[in-house]
């Protein structure tokens, strides 16, 4: 019986045992798995976390790629070139001014212009020439001079945007005078109207003559090329080039004689009724003569700076 318990004792206790082995086997596999998942998660979390950063990084990234091509594209429009003053159709009136240099057909002076718009200016000159000329004709000299004094005051109008080819109506105030003289040494022979005479040797021929201008403001226009005010701001100088004519009205040649003149019949005082037919007939002929010529011609150039 005490052998029995004894056994059954010992059967108990290593039951018991087992199971406490068992258990703790058990408790510590269950602990273990516990890490594990503890670790596992600890390292999904880590990788998650990298995995988060990555994507915070590459998210970054490209936004920073997407806000740069997004500034890029974004970059406004470059606000357009100021025109030129050439291609300005705004001009103020009388806001520049230049000045230059002129010669030609009326002599040489100066001129000024100034803007009034884009496409028009207003300009006005002066021109002063002094000439002397003398020649020997059948025996008898001649002597001429031609004082010329004008002032000018016009329009430039510019009809082409792009070109300095201009139209320009204008007045010009015509000052000149030309005058002549003859001298008929004594022995020489001349003739008026046609009819010779001999220059008395005891007391020669002599002669004055004048042209005289019908008009003194005469109408003008001129076509030509250049622009005093240059358009653009970095150019000044010019060159301007114009040619026309002016409407100078019947011009008349008056001229007196001195002396005696003799002929087959003797010689006698200029003054004399026969001698002085003659000297008006032919008058009246060169002064028929010169309505041919009642346009003044105008070709001029010169160099002008724009301030």
């Amino acid at each position: 019986m005490s052998s029995f318990k004894i056994q059954n004792f010992t059967a108990v206790v290593a039951i018991v045992g087992i199971l406490c082995v068992t258990g703790a086997a058990q408790t510590a596999s269950s602990r273990d798995g516990l890490s594990r998942a503890a670790a596992w998660n600890v390292a999904s979390m880590d990788f998650s976390a990298a995995a988060i950063s990555s994507y915070s990084s590459s998210s970054s990234a490209s936004g920073s790629d997407a806000l740069d091509s997004a500034k890029i594209v974004a970059v406004p429009r470059p606000l357009p070139v100021r025109k030129s003053s050439e291609e300005n159709d705004h001009v103020r009136p009388f806001s520049r001014i230049a000045i230059g240099t002129r010669m030609g057909t009326l002599g040489y002076g100066g001129q000024i212009a100034t803007p009034v718009t884009r496409w028009l200016n207003l300009r006005g000159g002066a021109e002063f020439f002094n000439f002397g000329y003398g020649l020997i004709n059948d025996g008898t000299n001649y002597n001429a001079a031609l004082h010329l004094k004008s002032g000018s005051i016009g329009a430039d109008y510019y009809p082409f945007r792009h070109l300095s080819f201009h139209v320009s109506p204008g007045a010009l105030i015509f000052k000149s005078t030309l005058t002549a003289s003859m001298f008929v040494p004594g022995g020489n022979t001349f003739s008026e109207n046609d009819t010779d005479y001999t220059s008395d040797p005891s007391d020669p021929v002599k002669g004055t003559g004048k042209a005289l201008f019908e008009r003194s403001i005469m109408p003008s226009l001129t076509f030509g090329f250049g622009n005093m005010i240059t358009r653009r701001e970095n150019r000044h100088w010019s060159v301007p080039f114009e040619i026309g004519a002016a409407y100078a009205g019947h011009t008349t040649v008056n001229f007196n004689l001195t002396g005696s003149a003799c002929n087959i019949y003797g010689c006698m005082s200029v003054n004399d009724p026969s001698i002085q037919q003659n000297v008006a007939l032919q008058q009246a002929k060169i002064n028929e003569q010169a309505k041919r010529f009642q346009i003044y011609p105008i070709i001029t150039s010169g160099v002008a700076y724009r301030f």
